[in-house]
């Protein structure tokens, strides 16, 4: 593989949560604003469709992500109503209980840890992950992809980066974006103003995890090579990618049982 496996500081156990929350806080507004996985939104629902199933589980939700506005669109623009439970590793529950209240109770939440590569049975639904996948190296990766064929579940991942020089010119602005989207972001306290503007902490850190995340993104042909020794005839793949904004696309892998 071409991709580069290297480190992330919001994936440190070290990292400051007050750093980790603020940046996948600026990237949970961007996503929400800008629509970005709008273009994969028809192709959810039409697996979610296959399987009849109206429960989600995200996996690494970080900050909440896309995941309300996805939500959203599902239910107003695809008639396709669903419930959501967000869980991440490190869990945000500031944020998720944000999100949960902004969707007026549909989407709930794990306050424990919760490993993408062994995920409990308890936790039944459809399996997503949004800009998340990137983070783990390909045994892990695999392993994600293992547990949801083993259990016979369905699983979507989505990535809105990817190594082309766009991408990398997008991740260099970064740093631009989240000195921006701080002032709307609550809560705004003294010390992310702190580590933000006066000692840039914050920024610096995620332009790092920005550009890391532009070079650990997986290709469609690299997803492919994860998947060697997990078919057989009741379980099916699909990769490929969508148009996003401008020349931007988003690529996706969907697993589900037949």
């Amino acid at each position: 593989m071409k991709r580069r496996q290297l480190f992330e500081f919001d994936e440190l156990s070290w990292y400051p949560t007050l750093f980790r929350d603020a940046i996948t806080g600026a990237l949970r507004f961007f996503s929400t604003r800008s629509n970005i996985y709008g273009p994969a939104i028809p192709r959810l629902k039409g697996v979610l469709q296959k399987l009849g199933c109206r429960e989600i589980i995200d996996l690494g939700s970080g900050g909440s992500g896309p995941i309300l506005l996805i939500q959203r669109r599902l239910k107003e623009r695809e008639g396709y109503p669903v419930r959501v439970i967000l869980t991440d590793l490190f869990p945000n529950i500031e944020a998720f209980e944000t999100a949960s209240a902004e969707s007026g109770g549909s989407i709930g939440y794990v306050a424990a840890p919760v490993d993408a590569t062994g995920v409990s049975e308890d936790l039944e639904g459809f399996r997503t992950m949004f800009a998340s996948f990137h983070h783990f190296k390909p045994e892990k990766a695999r392993m994600i992809l293992r547990d949801a064929w083993r259990k016979r579940v369905g699983i979507g991942v989505f990535e809105f980066t990817n190594r082309s020089p766009a991408m990398f010119v997008v991740m260099l602005f970064s740093p631009i974006l989240i000195l921006l989207v701080t002032p709307l972001l609550r809560p705004l306290t003294w010390k992310k103003l702190f580590w933000t503007y006066l000692v840039p902490l914050i920024p610096l850190t995620g332009l790092w995890d920005g550009i890391v995340s532009y070079l650990r993104t997986y290709s469609p042909q690299e997803l492919m090579e994860l998947l060697g020794g997990l078919k057989s005839e009741d379980y099916t793949w699909e990769i490929g990618q969508v148009h996003g904004i401008g020349l931007h696309k988003i690529t996706y892998l969907f697993g589900y049982p037949v």
